[in-house]
């Protein structure tokens, strides 16, 4: 096995040999030394090492001797057929690997120990000439370029924000829950007051008169759970070449964050309520309240003050938006240019708040002009619930003889609005409620 870094010159090699008798005297713990004895010996090391690089004289014709000469190796241009044919000669030499040793343990003991016999000798040459890279320039020049592996894999996060970490959270232990709630039909009295009209009928009497009697009623909410679950499969040739150690952590981070990315698409937006969660800004919510935008493709400060003013707000309510709705919204403004108040100053970054509320950006709405691309809700009417966390498990068993290690994922969540219709404080006298709001407000497109 080669070892790249050691010089062919001989007066280099003595001097590093010098070196390292005086480094072995160092490490041997039946030799005493002073402190004064210590420090001039690593000195010497020290001054013997500089010696032997300057005498090594390295250079690029040197460097490449030291990789194995320029044996097998070609000059190719961006433009050269010999470009296309390098993937080409890649599968080759993996095919011949594959023939040369029998497992990923036999290619490991012939790089550390070396190669057992002449078939291990030649596929080591031929990948030693492989990982070299050759890159041409117009002005000349071949570069050998090692090709190396860093000892993590890189990734980024894939959560995305949503109600998953907003909702009520509710433990489910069987395959659906049901949560009882207050019905608030409005009637055609105007002495009904939907949001606790059905629990008292609160009237002036005089003395001795009838009171009105009202029976409270209650109808349930049934919160039902889905199975959401994956399959993600390796070869054991991919899991044996893995230098990096982290290849199963990582795509189980992976794939378990775009498993409950999947969940919480459903219950912020996509869930229609048809065997799946129905989603907060669904369209088929019927406690949804669609505000129509003033402009077309925009969100302005009266679009936001109508959201607001039919909003049932509570401590945790917040914003929801698109990113591509952020523009938008750093260019609010009043009249006559004037930017909105609540933006004090965007060099301190992106807004935190608006209107006193918390801004959340995320992925899972729809972008600018589209219906719900601004969204405003109040997450203490949305019930949320998990069955069974997200569990992972592996098999070798199930493609055993295809050599391939299977990896299942399986969650079972839900989700659903708790309140059927908006609320009102009062009715007129057709039964039509008198300023209604939701806890679930999102922006449309313009009125017709």
């Amino acid at each position: 096995m080669k070892t790249p870094l050691v010089s062919k010159n001989r007066a280099a090699n003595e001097l590093r040999e010098q070196a390292n008798k005086l480094r072995a005297e160092l490490m041997d713990a039946s030799v005493q030394f002073t402190a004064e004895e210590v420090e001039k010996r690593t000195a010497d090391i020290r001054a013997i090492e500089m010696r032997a690089a300057a005498a090594a004289e390295f250079t690029a014709d040197a460097e490449i001797a030291r990789q194995g000469g320029d044996e097998g190796l070609v000059r190719v241009d961006a433009n050269s057929p010999d470009f296309a044919g390098m993937q080409g000669a890649q599968d080759e030499v993996r095919r011949e690997l594959k023939r040369g040793f029998r497992n990923i343990g036999a290619y490991l003991r012939a790089v550390a120990k070396g190669p057992s016999n002449a078939t291990e000798a030649e596929c080591l040459k031929r990948v030693d000439l492989m990982t070299r890279t050759i890159t041409g320039s117009t002005n000349g020049g071949e570069y050998l370029l090692p090709l190396t592996q860093v000892p993590e894999i890189f990734s980024t996060a894939n959560t995305q924000a949503g109600m998953f970490q907003l909702a009520r959270r509710y433990n489910v232990p069987g395959r659906s829950l049901r949560i009882p709630y207050l019905l608030q039909d409005e009637g055609t009295s105007t002495l009904n007051r939907p949001m606790a009209g059905k629990i008292a009928n609160v009237t002036i009497v005089g003395e001795g008169s009838a009171k009105p009697a009202r029976e409270p009623s209650f109808g349930q909410r049934v919160l039902t759970m889905y199975k959401y679950a994956a399959i993600t499969e390796f070869g054991d040739e991919l899991l044996g070449d893995d230098f990096t150690g982290e290849l199963p952590s990582e795509v189980t981070s992976a794939v378990g964050g775009q498993a409950i990315n999947k969940i919480n698409e459903d219950i912020t937006i996509d869930g229609t309520g048809s065997s799946q969660p129905l989603g907060a800004f669904n369209t088929n919510n019927t406690a949804l309240i669609k505000v129509a935008r003033a402009t077309a493709n925009t969100f302005t400060a009266a679009d936001m003050f109508s959201m607001y003013k039919q909003h049932t707000v509570g401590p945790r309510s917040v914003w929801m938006i698109s990113r591509y709705s952020l523009p938008a919204l750093y260019a609010l403004q009043t009249t006559n240019n004037t930017m909105v108040t609540f933006l004090p100053n965007l060099r301190d970054g992106a807004p935190a708040t608006l209107l006193g509320l918390p801004v959340i950006v995320t992925d899972l709405l729809p972008t600018l002009g589209t219906e719900a691309d601004i969204a405003l809700v109040n997450p203490d009417f949305y019930a949320m619930g998990l069955r069974q966390a997200l569990t992972v498990e592996s098999s070798i068993h199930y493609k055993f003889t295809d050599d391939i290690t299977t990896y299942r994922f399986v969650a079972r969540a839900g989700g659903i609005p708790l309140p059927t219709s908006t609320f009102a404080y009062k009715v007129d006298g057709s039964g039509n409620k008198v300023m209604p709001h939701s806890p679930f407000v999102v922006l449309d497109e313009p009125a017709a």
